[in-house]
């Protein structure tokens, strides 16, 4: 008894041959390789209805998952990604780490001293910003890892993505404390660890700030443009600026986005590694020195800008 042999046979030549088979059966002249045509359209799942109510659903809950919006609506999860990213353009974005909730009162009035300052700008133009000094203190650790926008490289399109491992700080550091304008560095001092700033030091610092400015800016006004740190808002120090004839720009509150130290110049500081405190000493000071007048210039222009988008954004952050 012989068994009989199945041979399974590819469906695309299935189907070729059943097409085959079906021309030769037809009237050459009246066949045809077109669609025929048919009694109702194509049923499509990405239709004004079908986007009406997928944008429906992201407006009531933005954190929604699409294969919830596939269960929901009854379509597939391929046809909802291309209805949000083709049709209704959101993209899901990660939320950013802010310094602190903003009250309306501390929008009110981070959006008040933007609009004195740029007031301030637009009456004395360059004259005003080549006045101010601004300064800041930082910690320098002997070993800082980088920054994403420090670590970016360029790739080909074969080329994988590179992985970046989480590092942290080392626990050694060095207290910078650096005033600035649009020419260059004018004063900075480096502390040890263990040696916090309080009134009476940055007083002191102020002190050796002003003499400084005597040697190096000896026809400039200048006007001291500091944070709303305690030391740098405390009564005594207030008292020394007026006897010292440093007049003082106002800050708004919690404005580590609008200080030019801490958005453009102590961010390039990352991503180092020293032995010793002397060698961040060193290595802070020949920084300093191989920056060009234009190198800080851009800085102080940067600022204005993000006075103009602080007020655009009602008193909000201002990320980049």
């Amino acid at each position: 008894m012989c068994a009989k042999l199945h041979l399974r046979i590819p469906s695309f030549q299935l189907k070729i041959w059943r097409w085959t088979r079906s021309s030769r059966e037809e009237n050459p002249s009246e066949s045809t390789v077109h669609d025929q045509a048919r009694t109702s359209g194509p049923l499509s799942a990405s239709d004004f209805k079908h986007q009406s109510r997928v944008d429906q659903l992201i407006r009531e809950n933005r954190r929604v998952k699409q294969i919830d919006i596939s269960i929901e609506i009854g379509i597939s999860q391929e046809r909802v990604h291309h209805i949000i990213t083709n049709h209704l353009g959101y993209r899901k974005v990660s939320a950013r780490w802010g310094p602190r909730m903003l009250t309306p009162q501390m929008k009110l009035q981070r959006v008040q001293i933007c609009r004195e300052l740029l007031a301030k700008f637009d009456e004395d133009g360059e004259d005003f910003l080549r006045q101010v000094v601004t300064g800041d203190e930082s910690w320098v650790h002997h070993f800082d890892p980088e920054s994403k926008q420090q670590s970016k490289e360029y790739r080909d399109k074969t080329s994988p993505s590179p992985k970046k491992f989480k590092v942290f700080s080392s626990a050694r550091k060095v207290l910078l404390t650096i005033f600035w304008d649009s020419e260059g560095v004018v004063h900075t001092e480096i502390l040890e660890q263990g040696n916090p700033v309080n009134s009476t030091k940055y007083v002191n610092t102020l002190e050796k700030l002003k003499a400084r400015l005597r040697r190096v800016r000896i026809e400039k006004v200048s006007i001291t443009y500091h944070d709303n740190a305690r030391p740098h808002t405390s009564l005594e120090t207030r008292t020394a600026l007026d006897s010292l004839g440093l007049r003082t720009l106002p800050h708004p509150p919690y404005g580590r986005d609008l200080a030019p130290s801490d958005f453009f110049l102590f961010p390039k500081l990352k991503g180092n590694r020293y032995e010793t405190d002397e060698d961040v000493k060193n290595a802070v000071l020949s920084w300093c020195r191989d920056k060009t007048a234009v190198f800080f210039a851009d800085s102080i222009q940067q600022v204005v800008r993000r006075w103009r988008l602080c007020i655009e954004r009602d008193g909000d952050y201002v990320e980049k």
